[in-house]
């Protein structure tokens, strides 16, 4: 590996962190409610998110500080994960974030001593100057395949990468309010913003940072798909300033704003993509895209600024025209010749932005949403493994991978122990619109795993809405919460119930293939007048051991779809697809043959209703 920092290092050998002591802090428990209900055998988001922590704190390296794996090869014999310099620079930042997320969502208490252990290698990080920087002593690994290089140091930081810790520790701040999180936050921000090269109304950093190097203010400029890596850090800063309402925070994240709008070459006036490399290959990276169109629509609607919001807006407009709005497919790269898998990555963000958009008010995109995540969302999620383990003899369709060797392993850097098991919950770093998997790359990349997993609690934060006494079910999809439990028949039958714990004037969104003549609501078995408020359904004042049930026809449906370059036939049941043409061979999607019986199977499950109410959305502007 060519590191002489780790000529003589051995596994287990402790890691150097550029600093030794660190503050107390707590780690609160997930607490809340705990109890079984018999509800319908349809997607529930709960259980997706304890199915998460698994593909979040499985895949990770207890001799080294539970840093993260973060590539998965399936086709290797057997499965195999791989260190690299992305396990820190890039994914386990991410990782940090969306933990405690899936953790409020689901109160699971699996692999505790993980999070707790990435929170104190957070606090380790931080440099005398505020700035958080990565190890390379102990991490043989460190430079292994980096893409925007590294300081020849013992540490140094990816600057754009520090936004997802940043978001990480405004969560940290807002369950535990001990102030260490607040202090630490301030600092960070303000020892990255003290990095910057500035000019006049915009800024940008050079794409490597080294302890005690001051940034050269001559830095050449990054553009293209380097300049997209500060969406990251955008994100990052909204986050702080909608916890903490720092100042700093936000007047950083505008000039970063105005930066990759204007002058990182990477999106055209009209919001459209332009080329990774400006003047060369015009292959467009479509994570890359979204990642700067989150950040500019997140600051857009915080600081008020709505033609931020309105550039975003049409970022999600040409990213639609580019996949497949009836499934949620969306390619790895665009314009070009060859066939293109997707990337959950691309599904989770751009339901993301369907979600803010339509809380913005630019659009509305709740169906879009809906239809995205009932398919390539849920599909991508890995929910079985013994597929994986015939994988050797599967005969897979890319030529070079038909006969698959015995995996020998470096053992400084990989390992092959129950990877499989360890992967349950992750979600897919390259399908087809048919296979979780046909070859094509190593399996899974971890970034997927974090956006898959962080969108699902933004999905189930916002199918429920509650304000000023008013409930508004804005998708049709099970759900607990303090005011009421929902439980969704879709796509059995076209029926959605809700189980009423609090006085509330209750409103419902229909789906949309159905008219509003078509809907019914019941109070407890007696018929109510809807009030029409656009699709919603006004169902009135209910009160506490209320069940009001919305039912409307729900039937099949076929559609004969091209999706990135291949013709596919689907059926669809309200819009759940549950028969794909032709199928897939690996690990084949949409297995939904128990969905196309018209009546509703039902499982008993434990549902779990957490004691804290984390706002990371609402009162934007």
């Amino acid at each position: 590996m060519g590191d002489k920092r780790n000529s003589e290092w051995k596994r287990g050998d402790p890691i150097r962190y550029i600093r030794d002591e660190i503050p107390e802090f707590d780690l609160p428990p997930y607490e809340g409610e705990r109890y079984e209900a018999l509800v319908p055998d349809t997607l529930d988001l709960q259980e997706r998110a304890a199915l998460a922590i698994n593909g979040l704190t499985g895949p990770t390296d207890p001799e080294a500080d539970y840093e993260v794996y973060w590539l998965v090869f399936f086709a290797h014999n057997p499965a195999m994960m791989y260190h690299d310099w992305c396990d820190f620079s890039s994914v386990q930042p991410e990782f940090m974030e969306a933990l405690p997320l899936m953790r409020l969502v689901s109160g699971s208490k699996q692999n505790e001593q993980v999070e707790r252990r990435w929170m104190e290698v957070l606090l380790h990080m931080e440099g005398p100057d505020g700035v958080i920087y990565v190890p390379t002593r102990g991490r043989p690994w460190a430079r292994i395949n980096d893409m925007f290089g590294s300081a020849d140091t013992d540490h140094f930081a990816n600057p754009y990468y520090i936004g997802p810790l940043w978001s990480a520790m405004a969560l940290y701040h807002l369950r535990d309010g001990s102030g260490i999180w607040e202090e630490t936050l301030k600092r960070v921000v303000d020892g990255l913003a003290a990095r910057a090269i500035e000019r006049d109304e915009y800024a940008y950093f050079p794409l490597v940072l080294a302890p005690g190097q001051p940034t050269d203010p001559n830095e050449e400029m990054p553009t293209g798909l380097h300049a997209s890596l500060v969406g990251w850090l955008i994100q990052g800063l909204a986050k702080v300033y909608r916890v903490l309402g720092y100042d700093p925070a936000l007047e950083l994240a505008g000039k970063l704003c105005r930066y990759l709008k204007d002058h990182g070459q990477y999106y055209a006036a009209d919001g459209s993509f332009l080329p990774d490399s400006p003047g060369g290959d015009p292959k467009a990276h479509f994570v890359h895209h979204l990642v700067g169109v989150v950040g500019m629509l997140e600051y857009g609607m915080l600081s008020g600024d709505q033609e931020m919001v309105e550039y975003a807006h049409k970022g999600f407009q040409y990213g639609m025209k580019h996949g497949d709005t009836l499934i949620g497919y969306f390619p790895e790269n665009i314009d070009t010749p060859q066939f293109e898998h997707s990337e959950i990555c691309e599904v989770a963000y751009m339901i993301m932005l369907a979600l803010k958009l339509t809380e913005a008010g630019v659009g509305d995109y709740w169906d879009e949403a809906d239809r995205w995540t009932r398919n390539m969302l849920a599909e991508g999620q890995l929910m079985r493994t013994d597929w994986i383990e015939r994988i050797p003899g599967a005969g897979l369709k890319w030529e070079q991978q038909r006969d698959i060797p015995r995996s020998v392993i470096d053992e400084t850097y990989q390992t092959t122990e129950r990877v499989a098991e360890r992967n349950l919950g992750a979600f897919a770093g390259w399908p087809t619109a048919n296979d979780w998997y046909v070859g094509a790359g190593p399996g899974i990349m971890h970034c997927c795993t974090y956006r898959g997993s962080r969108v699902l609690y933004f999905l189930w934060d916002r199918m429920l809405q509650h304000d000023n006494g008013q409930l508004r079910v804005n998708l049709l999809l099970n759900r607990a919460s303090p005011w009421a439990d929902v439980d969704s028949h879709i796509p059995y039958v076209g029926q959605v119930d809700v189980r009423v714990k609090q006085p509330v004037e209750l409103w419902m969104r229909i789906p949309e293939w159905v008219q509003p003549a078509e809907a019914q609501v019941q109070v407890n078995g007696a018929a109510r007048t809807i009030n029409w408020q656009g699709r919603y359904a006004g169902v009135g004042a209910v009160k506490p051991h209320d069940v009001a049930t919305l039912t409307f026809p729900i039937s099949e449906r076929v559609d004969r779809v091209y999706i990135e370059k291949e013709r596919y036939t689907l059926v669809r049941k309200g819009n759940d697809v549950v028969a794909i043409d032709p199928p897939g061979q690996y690990c084949p999607l949409y297995q939904r043959a128990h969905y196309r019986v018209n009546s509703t199977r039902w499982r008993k499950i434990e549902r779990f209703v957490s004691n804290e109410q984390i706002d990371l959305w609402s009162k934007w502007t």
